[in-house]
């Protein structure tokens, strides 16, 4: 079969793939492969559609259409994992959040959209050019691609030539496909922020905790970056993480990483999702050592606990003196999700050899009812009234601050509230060990 033929038969343009979506459908989207040109011109949808209900995560990006109020009916939106922008589109009703592990929530909304019968779904996506086989790449994004390719009544494919060429579950064939369109060819790059010397001390700290031959899962921020940073001394690292980034790349650069030791994939960079630079997605592109895979074998923690010496390090914004851990929102303020901490961590202390490692700074600086920002404990006696627990405790090994590491595996509630009071910030000690004689 001549491909490029049946290419240039379903090619449109992005105003013709914009109004290929109906009314009562469920339009399925993913932050890493964002297609920017088809959710930059939704706004000709008004007055033509509605009922559209549409799912994000991960996204980056805060097109026209989430601010103009005359698109509520039209596009409503749904997402398991906010980004910065999502929490002030949340406070408006223009945003509702999808509590859900990473690994499972688009399958689940699948399932959900399948019993209650919702008319039509579509999955847009940004791609690869399409190769002489007639594949296009869904490259940074691994995910649910291949479910949502298989599931999907209207597939839209948006030509990104940026787009890395990946390996694993990134693939979609032309006779997969319903629309093909031409787009900017934009990229998220993922910026990370500078390191601190708490991140540092906190990275060294971890690092010190990771054998050589480890297999490891790096969370999102400075911190874990940090961590990375600490370890290019390593030999024979693996990765089997959620979402690949420029920190991880390095290690894999130094040679800190080789995944020749590694018990699950052996020579492989095993991810999701990547974010990161124009040198990251370089790295990735057609290299045959990084499988994007989809996020419920990544996540799953069955399979991640077949990976000797794992060790999952996440960030928390706060962490009782239980061991419960807050990650993902501000009291019932959604402000990130769950995403993989509860799932990674369960693989690690699953896993032979394996840890389970949260880590945070010990001040916050919280804006007060004068409007100023002041410093407050992440350690606390109790979190508030209404606050999402992200990750429970029996599922945390340590706890890291800059002023150390507490271990909470196997330890009692009052061994537990010693260990974490150590290494809170030394000015709220004497507060915290008040407050858990009063409370325990």
């Amino acid at each position: 079969m001549d491909y490029r033929e049946e290419l240039a038969r379903k090619t449109v343009s992005v105003e013709e793939a914009v109004m290929a979506i109906p009314s009562n459908s469920y339009l399925y989207i993913y932050g890493p492969s964002e297609a920017f040109g088809l959710l930059e011109n939704l706004q000709l949808l008004k007055g033509k559609r509605s009922g559209i209900r549409m799912i994000n995560e991960l996204h980056h990006s805060g097109h026209p259409f989430y601010e103009d109020e005359e698109m509520r009916g039209v596009v409503d939106c749904e997402s398991p994992f906010f980004m910065r922008f999502c929490t002030e589109l949340q406070k408006r009703g223009r945003m509702s959040y999808i509590p859900g592990h990473l690994w499972h929530t688009y399958h689940d909304v699948i399932a959900r959209n399948a019993r209650e019968g919702v008319g039509t779904s579509v999955y847009a996506i940004s791609c690869s050019p399409m190769d002489k086989h007639g594949y296009f790449s869904s490259g940074i994004c691994g995910m649910a691609n291949r479910e949502l390719v298989e599931n999907a009544d209207i597939v839209i494919v948006e030509v990104n030539e940026n787009m890395p060429r990946t390996f694993g579950h990134t693939h979609i064939h032309i006779s997969e496909v319903d629309y093909v369109y031409p787009g900017p060819n934009k990229m998220i790059y993922f910026k990370d922020r500078p390191m601190t010397e708490a991140d540092r001390a906190i990275g060294s700290l971890i690092a010190d905790m990771i054998p050589d031959e480890a297999t490891i899962q790096l969370g999102i921020g400075s911190m874990p970056n940090a961590v990375a940073e600490a370890l290019r001394d390593k030999h024979d690292l693996g990765v089997h993480t959620e979402m690949l980034n420029d920190s991880i790349i390095g290690l894999i650069k130094c040679g800190a990483v080789t995944n020749a030791k590694k018990t699950l994939y052996p020579g492989f960079t095993v991810t999701a999702f990547s974010y990161g630079s124009q040198d990251a997605y370089d790295f990735m592109d057609d290299n045959p050592t990084i499988l994007h895979l989809p996020i419920d074998v990544v996540n799953d923690p069955a399979v991640i606990a077949r990976n000797r010496r794992f060790v999952s390090v996440n960030a928390a914004l706060q962490v009782d003196l239980m061991g419960q851990c807050s990650s993902e929102a501000i009291g019932t303020l959604q402000i990130s999700g769950i995403g993989g901490q509860t799932v990674t961590a369960m693989g690690a202390r699953l896993a032979p050899e394996g840890k389970s490692i949260i880590c945070l700074h010990s001040l916050a600086m919280v804006r007060g009812a004068d409007g100023q920002r002041h410093p407050k404990s992440t350690i606390v006696a109790a979190h508030p009234e209404g606050t999402a627990i992200s990750l429970n405790r029996a599922d945390v090994d340590y706890v890291v601050t800059e002023f150390g590491v507490a271990s909470l595996r196997g330890a009692t509630l009052a061994r537990r509230a010693r260990e974490l009071i150590a290494i809170a910030h030394p000015d709220y000690r004497d507060e915290l060990a008040f407050e858990a004689k009063r409370l325990f």
